[in-house]
């Protein structure tokens, strides 16, 4: 599956096989720079394009995950302890939350589906 991501100020909002082009065009110009770290060049258009293995929400995160981990950054939405969404993060599929699909993380990507990854910020220490 090929997507582009677009960084924001604390999510990634990603577009599966994206049938028109993707652009910031309207998008906050304020983005926490350790999104770029696994795409550091992609800084200056301000979308990354990537492919991924697989065509499910569970392969997206997966993917994105290893990514990151390349880069030293802690990112990692699905828990090891359950193999589900860790409580750190929210996703939505096309403005609903992922939990609302019957497949859950396994949940099928198709065309011009948005995935938003909220990073949810907790100041608890």
């Amino acid at each position: 599956m090929r997507v582009v991501i677009m960084p924001g100020f604390s999510e990634l909002i990603i577009v599966a096989n994206p049938t028109q082009e993707v652009t910031r065009k309207g998008m906050l110009s304020i983005v926490m720079p350790w999104l770029y770290a696994p795409w550091p060049n992609a800084k200056e258009k301000g979308i990354i394009e990537m492919d991924v293995n697989g065509d499910t929400l569970r392969a997206l995160l997966v993917e994105l995950t290893a990514r990151y981990k390349e880069a030293n950054v802690d990112f990692q939405p699905i828990s090891p302890t359950t193999n589900d969404l860790d409580f750190d993060y929210d996703v939505l599929v096309n403005g609903k939350n992922y939990v609302t699909s019957a497949d859950g993380l396994d949940a099928k990507l198709i065309d011009d589906d948005t995935v938003i990854v909220k990073m949810l910020w907790r100041w608890d220490g």
